[in-house]
This record gives C-alpha cells, structure tokens and sequence, in this order.
C-alpha cells in the first residue's frame, strides 16, 4: 500500500520540496554517491538525478535533494541527501519547522505534528548531543493500541527534525538497516535457515490488499532455497487505516508462540478471507483457527491480552517507519531495500544475485 501510512505521506507533503529546482550533478563524491545507492530502494529501471535543495539545513551541512524516476510506482521518490563536517550522512525526509511557534523543541514538534497530521505525539527530547551536534528525539504517537516510539535526531535550534538516524559515512548503510531490526527476530515469525547466506525481511499487513496480492512472493524462493535463506515476516499493522490489522497481528504472535507451522496456514487463511473479514468478525475467526488447529485456548487468550506482545509489535512499527520502511508491503534483504518487481520477479532475481556470489 504506497504511501498509505499516514505519517509518512503527511511529513512529505510538509517538507516542502520545489517542483521546480534546477537538476544538477554534483561534484564527484565516491563516498556520497556509495551511501545514495545504499539508501535507495533497488529497482532495475530506477533513474537517478540531484537538484538544489530548496530548504536551509544547520550550519555547516551539506546536501542535495535526491530524485528516483521509474516506471514502478514504489521506487519513485525524493529524498534528501545530506552530510556533515565530521563524516556523518543521513538520508531520508526532514521536516522544516521554521514556521512552527513554540519555546520548546517539544513545543514546536507538537505544533508541527498536530498542524500537518492531526494526529498526537508527544516528543521526548535528549539533549546531550550527538557526535554530529543533534539531539535525538523520540516521538511517540497515541494511538488506540498502544504508543509507537518513532526516532529521530533535530538540530540544537529546533528548526529541522531528520527522520530517523544520522549514521557514519564509513559504514555500510545496508549493514546498519538490518542491525535495527535484528532484536525484534527472536519473537518474529520466521522460517527457513537458521544459519542463512540471505535474510529477506517482509514488512507486511494482513488487512492491505497490496499484502494479500505479494503474500506468494516469497513461497517459491523458500521452496528453491529454504537452506540458504531466512524469510521473516514482520508485523507493521497500519492502525490509523485498517480497523482489524492490529488484532491479526496479535493472534499471529498468539499462534506462532504456540504452533511456529501453524502461523504460516493463518497468514494464508487470513489473506484467503481478507475481504469477508470486519473488525466486528476477526476475533472469532482467528480463535475458532486456534481451537481448529489445537492450540490451548487459555494460553492463546492469555497471548492475545499481553501488553509485552502488544508493545513488542508497536515498538517493532515504530523501528520500521524510523529504517526506512514507507509502506506495505515492503520487501529488505540483507540490508538493501528491494522492489520485489512484477508477481515477485525482481526480489526473486535479487535474492539469486545474492547467493550467486
């Protein structure tokens, strides 16, 4: 589902991007360009370009805007690409609060938030500095299930919050993309090796259309390649959208403590009935699967009231939209993020070129 999280679609629209800025190629930066192709999603037909920023960053940064032209609709974009004096590098979306009033950072993150989303967060600010001059802030947004924690870092002035992380210039952005989701796989469904040569991580939810149609991607690499690659499906339910994606998202959690086989018979079934399923229908369909498929209902029920499940799921989201997830279903493997292409075409091909080398 491009584009359908609500946060994300709104800090785009308010950061304020000239249509028109004059495209450029930049002076040539190896190290740069290095970082941009690590960022950016993997598409065969994707065309790159640079234009001028039309914001202000902090004193002393650096950056371009970064345009994807291609003819799929998930790769397309503009990010800015910006770095600092002593080697730090961010890629993303900013937001420009220099028209926000308020005494605070806090104050001026709220205004913000609240004028552009009408949605609540409270931000929690540190003020002991990064290595790069920010402050890093986490943003937690109210929700009906729970809080997400969303981070991010904002200048001293309170002028310009990044969304999501400076990071070294000398590191493998890949790298570091697939380390920030590595503590949610202990209680992540997973299948295939234990020891893989690839991880393909599935940021999914089970109430997007876009999910039920990519929900057969991964079966036939497992099928060929199941002892070389660790396919996860991680939970990102778009709760401001789609009414009964946190429920099923609990009683997967539910079933797959339980019955680790069982999760992947719901995930198809849930797909299978994803149009006759309401939030007023969903909790009996997922427990009369459990009582089906012999699960112990009172463990079950226990699972599904669990505030340690129901907060892993919630900071599991906020990590995804602080790492660069923008929608669902999106697919990364070993780091990179990757457009799975027509039917799952491109993922297939890429996972090969992984294990080809």
């Amino acid at each position: 589902m491009k584009l359908a999280i609500t946060t994300i679609a709104a800090l785009i629209a308010a950061v304020g991007f000239a249509a028109d800025a004059p495209v450029k190629t930049p002076g040539s930066n190896e190290k740069i360009d290095r970082l941009v192709r690590e960022s950016i999603p993997s598409c065969p037909d994707a065309k790159v370009s640079h234009a001028e920023l039309p914001n202000k960053l902090p004193m002393n940064f650096n950056g371009t805007l970064v345009r994807i032209e291609s003819e799929r609709g998930s790769c397309q974009g503009q990010y800015i690409s910006v770095s600092t004096p002593n080697g730090g590098y961010f890629f993303g979306i900013p937001w420009y609060l220099s028209d926000e009033d308020g005494k605070t950072i806090e104050d001026r993150l709220t205004a913000f938030t609240w004028r552009n989303m009408q949605e609540n967060f409270t931000p929690i600010v540190d003020r002991n500095r990064t290595p790069y001059g920010l402050f890093k802030v986490t943003l937690m947004q109210t929700t009906e299930r729970g809080k997400i924690p969303i981070e991010g870092e904002i200048d001293p002035d309170g002028r310009v919050f990044f969304f999501g992380h400076f990071h070294p210039q000398t590191a493998d952005l890949r790298v570091e993309r697939a380390k920030a989701f590595e503590p949610f796989f202990a209680a992540t469904p997973k299948v295939g090796a234990a020891s893989p040569v690839v991880t393909v991580i599935e940021f999914s939810d089970f109430e997007c259309p876009s999910c039920k149609h990519a929900a057969h991607y991964l079966d036939p690499i497992m099928a060929k390649h199941g002892d070389k690659v660790r396919y996860v499906r991680f939970d990102v339910p778009l709760i401001s959208h789609h009414p009964w994606a946190f429920a099923a998202s609990m009683a997967g959690r539910a079933i797959y403590r339980q019955k680790p086989e069982a999760f992947w018979d719901y995930k198809k079934a849930v797909y299978e009935n994803q149009d006759q399923l309401t939030s007023f229908t969903f909790d009996d369909f997922a427990r009369n699967f459990a009582k089906d498929h012999d699960l112990n209902l009172d463990k079950y029920d226990a699972d599904i009231a669990s505030e340690a499940i129901r907060d892993d799921i919630l900071k599991g989201v906020g990590a995804a939209f602080s790492n660069d997830v923008r929608a669902t279903p999106t697919y990364i493997v070993n780091g990179s993020i990757v457009d799975p292409g027509d039917e799952g075409k491109d993922l297939a091909q890429f996972v090969e070129s992984l294990l080809a080398r």
